[in-house]
């Protein structure tokens, strides 16, 4: 990856329908040379998609909170297979520090958000759970996302 694909990827980091075009001019390079770079970035897998990001504040009714779980090492990918089915999980992941899973749940009510607390407590493999509430409504920040 050189310094023309990490500017095509910062281009559509802050706009990901940035035409082709507008990119070529940003970069001084062909579009036909914009279009196979994208290509194989999404073939090597480092762009895996192009997506809109909704306004959480304005599409989406309920309250986010943090998830911290600690558990058996050796139950981590069970538990994450079981936790990831389930509605109202927005992230979920394996974590290092005092929680071996992590993630950010979405629930529409405070009884909604108790009964995923409740599911996660009866997993057999779970040792303890907390969930924390935000203030506010997290922001994902793709532009703020570096790489070299």
């Amino acid at each position: 990856m050189d310094d023309i694909d990490k500017k095509i990827i910062r281009i559509l980091q802050t706009n990901a329908r940035t035409p082709f075009n507008h990119i070529s001019q940003e970069t001084n390079v062909s579009r036909d040379t914009i279009n196979n770079r994208f290509n194989s970035l999404c073939k090597n897998e480092i762009i895996r998609g192009t997506t809109i990001l909704l306004n959480p504040k304005k599409t989406i009714e309920g309250t986010f909170a943090f998830i911290g779980i600690k558990t058996k090492m050796s139950d981590i990918e069970t538990i994450l297979a079981q936790i990831k089915r389930m509605a109202g999980i927005c992230s979920i992941s394996k974590a290092i520090g005092e929680y071996q899973i992590e993630g950010i749940l979405l629930g529409k009510s405070m009884e909604e958000m108790s009964q995923t607390k409740e599911i996660i407590e009866n997993i057999p493999e779970v040792i303890d759970l907390i969930v924390e509430m935000f203030v506010d409504t997290p922001l994902l920040c793709p532009q703020n996302f570096e790489f070299d």
